[in-house]
């Protein structure tokens, strides 16, 4: 297999025309590693290149991973998708809009279904005043109690209306947590790191990740790239794992975790994390009419739809892959692709904030790339 285009646009489009400063990709198919490929440096001088060492923020690349551990709690009829969100964070009950200036209840119950969707009235936000106040009040406070603060801001909508990005995915975590009996790293580390091999995945910066952490930095506009040093931003404190963007991870250890979910929820362990079925619920559109709301955007480019937590490809015409490929990407670049009905999975890290200013639907490419190398129809 000549894997030469894929490597040839890393080279002369991220690399030199985007100047991207550092990146690593892998493909897999059935648990076999058909390309691994890294290129540039990775700390700021400019003097260490690449490695499998490297550990990058995964962002929203988290995600993925979040609504895995919610789904094997469905699997187990721990969760519901449709279960009110009340019913393991009481504080939710109290959730409410403004209108005409007065606060009101509303009409529709918040669900789990609507967390994973993104659906569940919530913005982005994290420094509203009463999660300033929860963390005022305790800088140690964890990953529940930052996330009932959400109930004391109005929603944006009622349950359901419409998909808006936004902080649901924390919100499922803290349901995890409740739900399980464990602090939510905990519940990832027995149930996805363990059996899949992953020894290099976490949520706490430490002074030895700090070590191994690539140099990360901020697309401010085109061809204007600078270091970024905060690192671990959406780690609210020092207990608050942020089920939407707080992982890191290493390239090796992410694709492990996306190889599992390509070939059929089985990883290389020989470990299963997830049903077949479950993983095809997940990809499976959720939006229904509203899917196409200008409000819902993939940065893979267009033809997708989403899914419980993960975008999945819903026009054909639109990509090289199969119907129904899914995945998501970070807020630093990173990427994953998952196709099981090739068993083929992609994964590719890079460390710079904003990137979509740096380069677009620059994932796309090596996605149909993979497929046209790979001689596979979709």
């Amino acid at each position: 297999m000549d894997f030469s285009p894929i490597t040839e646009y890393i080279e002369q489009v991220l690399r030199k025309e985007k100047g991207v400063p550092g990146c690593d990709l892998v493909i897999k198919r059935d648990h076999e590693v058909l390309l691994r490929y890294s290129s540039g440096v990775s700390d700021y001088e400019g003097k260490r290149p690449v490695s499998d060492r490297d550990i990058y923020q995964m962002y929203s690349c988290t995600k993925v991973m979040t609504c895995v551990c919610a789904m094997q709690l469905v699997e187990q009829g721990i969760l519901n998708l449709d279960d009110p969100v009340h019913k393991f964070l009481p504080e939710f009950e109290s959730v409410f809009l403004m209108k005409d200036e007065q606060k009101v209840c509303p009409q529709k119950t918040m669900t789990v279904r609507h967390l994973f969707t993104m659906s569940a009235g919530f913005n982005y936000d994290r420094a509203t005043q009463p999660i300033l106040d929860v963390i005022q009040n305790d800088p140690h406070a964890g990953t529940v109690d930052i996330v009932n603060a959400l109930t004391r801001s109005p929603l944006q909508f009622e349950p359901g209306e419409r998909f808006l990005y936004s902080l649901c995915h924390d919100v499922l975590a803290a349901v995890v947590e409740v739900a399980s009996g464990m602090r939510f790293s905990q519940y990832m580390e027995k149930h996805i790191w363990k059996p899949l091999g992953m020894k290099n995945t976490g949520f706490q910066i430490t002074d030895s990740v700090m070590e191994r952490m690539a140099a990360l930095y901020e697309c401010y506009e085109p061809g204007k790239i600078l270091p970024f040093t905060e690192f671990g931003d959406f780690n609210l404190t020092d207990q608050y794992e942020s089920g939407g963007a707080g992982l890191y991870s290493t390239v090796e250890d992410y694709s492990l975790f996306a190889d599992a979910l390509a070939c059929g929820g089985v990883g290389a362990t020989g470990n299963r994390i997830l049903k077949a079925q479950t993983i095809d619920l997940m990809r499976t559109e959720q939006l229904g009419e509203y899917v196409m709301d200008p409000r819902f955007g993939c940065a893979a480019g267009p033809g997708y739809g989403y899914g419980l937590g993960v975008r999945t490809l819903v026009k054909k015409e639109c990509a090289r892959s199969s119907l129904g490929e899914f995945g998501w990407d970070g807020a630093a670049g990173s990427y994953v692709m998952i196709d099981p009905a090739y068993h083929l999975s992609i994964f590719f890290a890079m460390h710079v904030r904003s990137w979509p200013k740096l380069i677009g639907c620059g994932h796309a490419p090596i996605r149909d790339m993979c497929y046209d190398v790979l001689g596979l129809n979709g």
